[in-house]
């Protein structure tokens, strides 16, 4: 059964318009913002962050696993690019049906197909590919082939690309007052300059700044910024409609080792269905009929890692 999963795969490697892969705007209808972190380590009791949007790190989503040899390709060409530039990476980790990589969380996958799954699969027939990249929660691309001259020049376009929300002067802040392990976090963001039919998700992300997992088959042993679990933030309507806003007490997830936990805020918007442009006819796409064939190079490949 193997060797039949990999003669499909190389015949699936050998078509042109199924191994490129390109990068998928879909700001139409979505994207992220806020960005801003705290870092808790050490003995931190209280803290804040925040600021305007405008002035926000760009956010990058990383879904990967520790089996997977190509995300390696993937994410050194990421930090490449991201490397002097104000941006907030978020590593997200397989979970679902994972039985090697000990970093995902059920929330992390939830929200992962909720809010990425069907860009991710409209491309390769998978809701959740590692290596996936995104920028800004609109720019996505699935894979490690480079559409252009290399995958540099693709995460750096992604990267310039902008949204109509991309430049606003809202607010985005929050506080937090505890330590490193269980505390209250108190947040808030401005709402008024916004269209009223947008729906938002608010959402904090415990991030770890470096765990080493030696045992990963992909060859590394340090992970960064893996994202170790998901809260969604409940939002009242603060100041007359201005601002939507919160608090919660929080217990937070043990660090995988030494202590550099930090906490970060974002918000993602909407745009419901019935407000959107007209659907692009989309060009170098996936043909439908070929997706089965890219689910099973994907389950190919990542057999042939496992073993």
């Amino acid at each position: 059964m193997r060797r039949l999963l990999f003669g499909l795969f190389v015949i699936f490697l050998m078509m042109p318009s199924v191994n490129a892969l390109p990068a998928v705007d879909i700001s139409a209808t979505q994207g992220v913002l806020g960005g801003y972190s705290l870092d808790l380590s050490g003995n931190m009791t209280d803290g804040s962050a925040g600021g305007s949007m405008a002035d926000a790190p760009s956010i990058a989503e990383v879904y990967t696993a520790t089996w997977c040899t190509n995300c390696v390709d993937a994410e050194h060409a990421l930090m490449d690019v991201v490397d002097n530039e104000d941006v907030t990476i978020l590593t997200h980790h397989r979970f679902i049906s994972e039985t090697e990589d000990p970093f995902g969380t059920q929330a992390g996958d939830d929200r992962w197909n909720e809010f990425y799954g069907d860009a991710s699969n409209a491309s390769v027939g998978m809701k959740r590919a590692p290596p996936t990249i995104i920028f800004h929660g609109n720019q996505v691309k699935v894979g490690s082939v480079a559409d252009g001259a290399s995958l540099e020049a693709d995460y750096t376009a992604m990267l310039d690309a902008t949204h109509e929300y991309t430049n606003s002067g809202s607010n985005s802040e929050f506080t937090w007052t505890g330590n490193n392990s269980s505390g209250v976090i108190v947040w808030s963001m401005d709402v008024a300059g916004f269209p009223e039919t947008l729906i938002w998700t608010h959402r904090l992300m415990i991030v770890e700044h470096s765990a080493y997992f030696p045992e990963g088959s992909n060859g590394l042993e340090n992970y960064e910024d893996v994202v170790r679990e998901v809260v969604d933030l409940e939002a009242a309507i603060q100041d007359n409609g201005l601002k939507v806003g919160g608090s919660v007490e929080l217990q937070l997830p043990a660090a995988w080792d030494g202590d550099d936990l930090s906490l970060v805020l974002i918000h993602e918007w909407v745009r419901p269905a019935d407000l959107e442009s007209e659907p692009k006819e989309e060009e170098n796409g996936l043909p439908g009929f070929l997706a089965p064939l890219g689910l099973i190079a994907l389950g190919a490949a990542a057999m042939a890692r496992r073993d």
